[in-house]
């Protein structure tokens, strides 16, 4: 610490700035162009020349070489080879699956043909079963919807696979007011299902969880839909029969607002009341 009167305050540097180590800027390899004014540069003076007043002197010729002022920078070089390729995992190629069948004809030109039609006779079992629809000539301004076969190959836990066939009604060729009227269906919210399982945990209750088969055709249908005979399933001697639906049909637009409907009435005519909150949770009261 130095003690004096006389003390001059350089007001331009901080004292965080005097502690900062500022990194001088690397010099460039050559003269730029304002480092050369009309090939004439000053000569180096000591500071005591600078005292005596030494004028300063001018050297005319620099000697050294011509140098450009900027360097001019090189271009990206992009390869101009074309790509190869790469063959190494090409053997795998024939360990994947064929993928999903697309129609009727695939299922029965295929390698599993006979399991395809096993899973089909049994969507058809459970249609009949369920009296999905009736057989019926198609009215006049009446225009019958036309459906799909869609396949799906399911893995068990086991490893085991299971051919599932389901007949799709192409909905999009429904007219609204027509064919349909509303189609909205309320969906379970995720913060439902942690609250059971919370309650569930915490109470030491056992949970159970059940999947309904062909679910959409327990609803029952508001308006006057045909839909042409499955493909492959027409009976003989009624090729020209329609079948006028009684059930709700996977593909149909209000296909989930008649399944929970049926679901809603269940579920009240059970003593099961409605939560406030989500519609589709229900609680009974047990005395």
């Amino acid at each position: 610490m130095i003690r004096s009167r006389d003390v001059v305050f350089n007001e331009k540097v901080m004292y965080k700035d005097r502690n900062t180590q500022v990194s001088e800027p690397e010099k460039p390899e050559y003269f730029g162009a304002n480092d050369v004014l009309e090939n004439k540069v000053l000569e180096p003076v000591n500071q005591n020349d600078e005292e005596q007043g030494v004028p300063l002197q001018v050297i005319d010729h620099i000697p050294h070489k011509d140098v450009p002022a900027t360097q001019a920078q090189s271009a990206v070089r992009r390869s101009t080879r074309t790509p190869i390729p790469n063959r190494k995992f090409l053997q795998y190629m024939l360990l994947t699956d064929a993928g999903e069948l697309e129609c009727y004809d695939e299922a029965y030109q295929g390698e599993d043909a006979s399991k395809w039609e096993l899973a089909m006779k049994d969507e058809m079992k459970s249609l009949i079963s369920n009296q999905t629809w009736e057989l019926a000539k198609l009215p006049e301004g009446k225009k019958a919807l036309h459906n799909k076969w869609v396949f799906r190959i399911k893995e068990k836990h086991d490893g085991s696979k299971r051919y599932k066939a389901r007949l799709v009604v192409k909905g999009f060729q429904q007219i609204e007011g027509i064919d349909y009227s509303e189609i909205f269906s309320p969906v379970v919210k995720l913060t439902t299902i942690r609250l059971v399982l919370s309650i569930v945990a915490e109470k030491g209750l056992y949970l159970e969880q059940l999947d309904v088969k062909t679910a959409f055709l327990h609803g029952d249908l508001e308006k006057e839909i045909y839909m042409q005979q499955p493909e492959g399933f027409a009976e003989d001697g009624k090729e020209e029969l329609v079948c006028r639906l009684t059930k709700s049909l996977y593909g149909l637009k209000q296909a989930p607002r008649q399944w929970y409907k049926k679901f809603d009435g269940f579920m009240q005519g059970n003593e099961y009341f409605r939560c406030n909150a989500d519609h589709c949770c229900y609680f009974k009261k047990v005395k």
